[in-house]
């Protein structure tokens, strides 16, 4: 926890902005200040540190992306098995998460999409199974935002829209491969800002990989859109190594 003295021209959600954590937390933590929208120049204001991620998270992440695999691989009691460990793990982590003050929308999106996995598990429905996974990764990123992590959630985005222009392509659906490209791309460009020199290995290959999406869906060349996403997910792996490494 550290302290800042308000300035000139501050608000609250600039202060959030400016320290990367989110207004609500900001604001929990002040509970001097009556009207949030009104401070004063001079006045203190306590910056908090942000909690450790639960663990009930790493669960989650991990069991939905072994779901993806598993539904390539046909072996839907795996992926209903791993289903039912999402949904322990989220019960488990709830009160958590309302005390970081993860948005009730996110959360309420999150159990939706858990639903939605198990019931197109349950049904075999293997596009939308893999669709709904990879949507809990997303909001799973979302709620990060809101946790002191070590690996920007960012990285996890990153991956989430690799895996949406996979299934786009196996869709025929290049328009929105494009989309997504478009978003990976907005996504790296915030991502690569926070990287340092020591990662000038990962920003030159994220650069060519997402170049390599960019020439596959604009050819429309399957096998290669397929290849350049799939070469975007090798890439965050090593990503997140170097980021713990860098920060061991």
């Amino acid at each position: 926890m550290q302290e800042y003295t308000v300035k000139p021209n501050d608000t609250l959600y600039l202060i959030a902005k400016e320290f990367d954590i989110p207004l609500a937390q900001l604001i929990r933590a002040n509970p001097q200040i009556r009207n949030p929208e009104l401070i004063r120049i001079g006045q203190t204001i306590v910056i908090p540190n942000l909690p450790e991620v639960p663990d009930q998270l790493g669960v989650i992440e991990s069991e939905t992306q072994s779901i993806i695999d598993d539904v390539y691989s046909l072996d839907w009691d795996s992926a209903g098995r791993r289903a039912d460990d999402i949904r322990t793990a989220v019960n488990s982590a709830l009160p958590m998460l309302q005390q970081a003050e993860v948005p009730n929308n996110t959360i309420f999106d999150l159990n939706a999409a858990i639903r939605s996995l198990e019931l197109n598990i349950a049904q075999r429905k293997a596009f939308s199974a893999v669709s709904q996974a990879n949507r809990i990764t997303q909001l799973l990123a979302d709620i990060l935002d809101y946790y002191n992590v070590i690996i920007p959630p960012n990285v996890l985005r990153l991956a989430y829209f690799a895996r949406q222009i996979i299934i786009n392509v196996e869709q025929n659906d290049w328009m929105e491969a494009y989309q997504n490209y478009r978003r990976a791309l907005s996504v790296w460009e915030r991502l690569r800002q926070e990287l340092n020199s020591e990662y000038t290995e990962d920003v030159s290959a994220f650069d060519q990989a997402l170049s390599g999406v960019n020439d596959a869906i604009g050819q429309k060349d399957y096998i290669a859109a397929i290849n350049a996403a799939m070469r975007i997910l090798q890439l965050n792996d090593e990503l997140e190594t170097d980021f713990l490494q860098q920060n061991a």
